[in-house]
């Protein structure tokens, strides 16, 4: 918890008079939502973003009462969730709209949403060329309040340029709009790496979402964050192997001298990637040791070589560091051909979660 605090005031220096929505979606990036939520709620968060009605509603059903930004787009049929339970819209299409609109009227309420523009994502969002005539036409709806305009970059981190003309394109539009009388009290498009890369993308908010946890969205910045989890298993088995010995599925890892194999209580089902089979490192003590073979759906090999005082129950360091011995989210992703997004996210909900508060 105070990585977390740490990686949250740091990026509010950095956001300067913006304000901060922190990204919580998927299982707060597979950290856990109510209690990282809580911290942040007590660090001084405002504003939450999520993916699902369903994590809205737990987060309401636990008593939170910030605003909470939905960021995809929804069906009609869930628009009585926003009135009832005071959730904002992410709008991209009329028909979400116009129902969101009649369930205000009905409800005789004004609900604030926030129109998505797609300067590039090709994913959701209206198209730029259409956007203005879609937010004049989403102005004429009585019960609902314009409050916000937004779009999301697809490559903050690897193409400067491509995010640089998306931000100059979102300037432009919302600054036709503001000389035709359509003001906006929130503009944002700043993910973690438009955040950090971008100043000129920081506008009313910005979203940060993996910096938040720690993991950096740009590798090479100098920003201090600092990763929240780490993740543990156990040895639970350990034996001698020969040399031509195979090891896991399809044995495609077979001794190369006489060695010792140590069997982890992890695997693919908890969310440790298969292909990290044969590649990834793993802390033991006080050296790495590498993963030999497969990685099965409940259980991971280590090589450990002569290593006679390592025994069943003693603590393995899956990601995070030790005395010296790292193992990062982003090293994983590397090897896994992934992102680190994906390293912790994936994280299986059977996996307890024990967070520390000093």
């Amino acid at each position: 918890m105070a990585a977390l605090r740490h990686n949250y005031r740091l990026l509010k220096r950095l956001a300067g008079k913006a304000g901060i929505v922190a990204a919580v979606k998927q299982n707060a990036y597979g950290h856990g939502l109510l209690a990282v939520a809580r911290e942040f709620s007590k660090a001084g968060v405002s504003f939450f973003a999520l993916e699902s009605i369903e994590e809205a509603l737990l987060l309401r059903g636990e008593g939170f009462k910030e605003r909470i930004l939905i960021l995809s787009a929804l069906f009609p049929r869930h628009v009585a969730a926003f009135v009832e339970y005071g959730l904002t819209p992410v709008v991209v299409d009329f028909n979400f709209a116009y129902a969101l609109n009649r369930e205000a009227v009905r409800r005789k309420v004004k609900v604030p949403v926030h129109v998505k523009v797609d300067t590039g994502m090709g994913r959701l969002g209206v198209p730029l060329k259409t956007a203005k005539d879609f937010i004049y036409t989403l102005a004429g709806l009585d019960n609902l309040a314009l409050e916000g305009i937004c779009t999301h970059f697809p490559a903050a981190d690897t193409d400067r340029s491509f995010t640089v003309a998306q931000i100059k394109a979102f300037n432009a539009l919302t600054d036709e709009l503001a000389g035709q009388g359509l003001r906006f009290r929130f503009r944002h498009c700043a993910n973690s790496a438009g955040l950090i890369g971008y100043p000129g993308a920081r506008f009313d908010l910005v979203r940060p979402g993996l910096a938040l946890y720690g993991i950096k969205p740009l590798p090479s910045s100098k920003v201090d964050l600092r990763p929240a989890l780490s993740l543990k298993t156990k040895v639970i088995f350990v034996k001698d192997i020969l040399k031509g010995d195979s090891v896991s599925y399809g044995r495609t890892w077979v001794a190369s001298r006489n060695t010792r194999i140590a069997t982890l209580a992890v695997g693919y089902g908890d969310g440790y990637p298969r292909a990290l089979s044969s590649k990834a490192r793993v802390v033991i003590k006080d050296a790495y040791f590498s993963v030999a073979g497969r990685v099965c759906m409940d259980h991971t090999m280590v090589d450990i070589g002569n290593r006679r005082d390592i025994k069943a129950g003693d603590e393995v360091l899956l990601v995070g560091a030790r005395g010296g011995l790292c193992v990062s989210a982003q090293e994983l992703a590397d090897l896994a051909g992934t992102i680190p997004y994906e390293i912790t996210t994936c994280l299986s909900n059977r996996i307890p979660r024990i967070y520390r508060n000093p």
